[in-house]
């Protein structure tokens, strides 16, 4: 490997091993994972994969691309990010940043949107968060009555065959990071009216916005089809009393102590360690009494046996600016790190971003419980968490009609341009600038283009590019398991 230029110099946008976050995992983690093992199966595979990435994610010594400037030969490092969907701040940011200007640039037609918020009972959450197909089933009953709603104001102005359309986000987390599974859904604020002639576009026709009747009317249906569907597959009696059910996901059931994390965060407990069944806060309510009528509790907001429906926001066609910011903060990372702080007894505190109503303004967590917090909200393997329903569906014949790219898929391409097979929609470096208002593309000596030139991935010619430059050679530190020594029980014991 030859010597680089005289002008290099590494890039690093973040320091990730300067965080708490990072300082944490990197003398906790293994002892957090060791001690699931001894407790019993442990922790799936790729739940410890995206944990321990995580210790990789933004660091030069584990490897980086090399890019170099097409005309003055100024080069730098760029290092490999850990691509976890869970709970990095910084790989989370990035599918935020791709998500939204996808949508914005390429999916969603300028036309006026509503945000509608589906927030559900604490057991419902559980049954979701280790059943693929119970969470199909639910947004799929959600996102039918949302559009019948539109189906039925457009009924009553004539228009006979009505086009909604909306994109729903699972969001995982809460504010407290919590496994929280709720519905942000981004419907059309009216529909496109299907032409006689199939060669003709679709026109759209707006609506007003729903009044407080109809977001109660919504939800009260929203929540009998639900609580039907939960009654028909055994998870509830007749009485609306909760059943233990068997049906988990086989990964669910191949790992019980990944439930048992999943179940206390939902419930804001203490899965395992010295507070194990310990409150973090206060529980919520269940599904309430079949009889019980919806509570109008807001502008556009009402609640039904644990089901809550907020439609208060909407947006104005000519206002895509708001419209990107709302698909931002429903894509966002479910974990700030200006928000985590270390305590001076070795504890942590994570800051809510609002108070709750009985003045609670940060969570406290060791170390550990952190570990436990962050195992938790890492989803699992081919769990999509946006749907695409109505008009925007990849089924719908009129999709390619009304969006301004239907060619376009998510992704970036590490050469630039569109990868014709993929099609992908970002190139590396604009996704890097959007995300971090850094152009990692243009070389800012000269201003020409930086190219790839190389990927290093060898420890050795890492650690020698990184003495050359006057780098760390060597990683953090990652403290090793700590077993804790237990009583012995000595009627366990055998004697030959």
């Amino acid at each position: 490997m030859g010597a680089p230029h005289k002008h290099s110099q590494t890039y690093q946008p973040r320091q990730p091993e300067e965080t708490v976050l990072h300082k944490v995992l990197s003398q906790h983690l293994e002892t957090f994972i060791a001690q699931r093992e001894m407790d019993g199966k442990g922790l799936p595979k790729f739940v410890i994969k995206e944990l321990r990435g995580y210790l990789e994610c933004g660091l030069l010594q584990y490897g980086f691309v090399r890019t170099k400037c097409k005309s003055c030969d100024f080069e730098r490092a760029v290092p490999y990010s850990c691509k976890g969907r869970g709970f990095c701040p910084s790989c989370c940011g990035k599918r935020m940043s791709e998500k939204a200007y996808h949508l914005i640039d390429d999916v969603l037609p300028e036309a006026p949107y509503r945000q509608w918020v589906l927030s559900l009972p604490i057991p419902l959450r559980f049954w979701m968060a280790t059943n693929k197909k119970l969470t199909s089933k639910v947004h799929q009953i959600a996102s039918k009555e949302i559009a019948a709603y539109y189906l039925k104001i457009a009924k009553t102005q004539g228009i006979e065959k009505p086009l909604p359309g909306s994109i729903t986000f699972i969001q995982r987390f809460g504010s407290a990071c919590n496994l929280n599974i709720h519905f942000h859904l981004v419907a059309l604020e009216g529909v496109y009216d299907e032409p006689a002639d199939e060669g003709a576009p679709p026109k759209f026709v707006a609506f007003e916005p729903p009044t407080d009747e109809e977001v109660a009317d919504v939800v009260e249906k929203i929540a009998a089809k639900v609580i039907k569907h939960l009654r028909k597959k055994g998870y509830l009696q007749e009485e609306g009393q909760e059943v233990e059910r068997p049906d988990l996901d086989q990964l669910f059931q191949d790992h019980p102590t990944f439930a048992d994390a999943m179940a206390a965060s939902i419930q804001s407990k203490i899965a395992f360690g010295e507070r194990a069944g310990l409150k973090v806060r206060k529980i919520g309510s269940g599904f309430g009494y079949e009889e019980e009528t919806p509570l109008v509790k807001g502008t556009q907001c009402a609640s039904i046996n644990g089901f809550n429906l907020h439609a208060k926001v909407g947006i104005g066609a000519d206002a895509r600016d708001r419209l990107l910011q709302l698909i931002k903060y429903v894509t966002r990372p479910p974990l700030s790190n200006e928000r985590l702080a270390e305590t001076e007894n070795g504890d942590l505190t994570y800051a809510l971003k609002t108070p709750w109503s009985d003045g609670t303004t940060a969570i406290l967590l060791s170390p550990e419980e952190l570990c436990e917090k962050l195992a938790a909200l890492v989803p699992p393997p081919n769990s999509h968490l946006t749907r695409y329903s109505g008009v925007f569906s990849s089924h719908s014949k009129w999709r390619n009609k009304i969006v301004p790219r239907p060619e376009a898929r998510t992704g970036f391409c590490p050469e630039g341009g569109q990868d014709r097979k993929k099609v992908k929609n970002h190139q590396w470096a604009q996704l890097l600038k959007r995300c971090f208002s850094v152009d990692v593309g243009t070389c800012p000596k000269c201003g020409d283009d930086m190219e790839i030139i190389g990927s290093i991935h060898d420890p050795d010619q890492v650690r020698r590019y990184l003495r050359h430059i006057g780098v760390k050679e060597d990683p953090p530190p990652i403290a090793p398991a700590r077993y804790v020594q237990t009583e012995l029980a000595y009627d366990d014991c055998s004697y030959d």
